[in-house]
């Protein structure tokens, strides 16, 4: 069922949907931004599972806003946090100095985690945290006073976000195409996710284990298809 929209909101969105060119500032990740802009697709609120368009139109958001709203949107109770933490202090520099609440986040986070994972090291995004744990590990190994062990492992297919080393070890391969090398030292493995990917013999009858081209049928009914996605 259809909600109100605030007018508001409602007549800021319709007049960006009427006048494409004000939207030229706005450079949109992962979009085709002249054709988005052309017929614009935009959101005007938020609330539980679903957002609302300027018309009124009610969508489910399958994703979790990107996601990063797992517990839904416009919770009560975590509208009323964010809201009591921005009126008490914003925000706290984390160099040399710190708030009490970051070391109880820490702590919290440390006892739901696997044992001997008790550091916990906040960033501001997937990208940072991925870029982050790179230079973690190359600096670990050094101070231990290896510091020839720099060769980093990605997967086939896998996204580990936008930044310079993310891309070089993520394996999705239109993401770094336009940007040079990006990282030296970088090795791929094949990925584990393509549920097609296990040969049987009667798929595969040349897998015999006598064949003398096992490998190359292997690769054969190992190769990805297209995803039904």
């Amino acid at each position: 069922m259809n909600k109100a929209i605030d007018p508001a909101v409602l007549a800021v969105a319709q007049e960006g949907s009427a006048h494409p060119h004000s939207m030229d500032a706005y450079w949109m990740p992962f979009t085709a931004n002249r054709q988005f802009k052309k017929a614009p697709r935009l959101l005007a609120k938020a609330k539980d599972m679903h957002f609302w368009t300027p018309e009124g139109r009610q969508i489910l958001d399958g994703i979790a806003g990107l996601w990063c709203v797992n517990a839904g949107h416009a919770r009560p109770k975590i509208v009323k946090a964010i809201a009591d933490q921005a009126a008490e202090l914003d925000y706290a520099p984390p160099f040399n100095m710190a708030h009490p609440k970051a070391f109880e986040l820490a702590e919290r986070l440390v006892q739901l985690t696997p044992a001997g994972l008790n550091k916990v090291f906040f960033t501001n995004s997937g990208s940072e945290s991925v870029d982050t744990a790179l230079k973690m590990a190359i600096a670990y190994h050094r101070a231990r006073g290896e510091g020839t062990r720099t060769r980093l492992i990605g997967r086939e297919r896998g996204y580990h976000g936008v930044n310079f080393g993310g891309i070089s070890v993520g394996g999705i391969v239109g993401n770094r195409k336009l940007f040079g090398t990006g990282l030296g030292g970088v090795d791929h493995l094949r990925h584990t996710h393509d549920w097609r990917a296990t040969p049987t013999r009667a798929a595969c009858p040349s897998t015999a284990l006598n064949s003398p081209t096992i490998s190359s049928a292997w690769w054969r009914c190992t190769t990805p298809r297209p995803s039904p996605r």
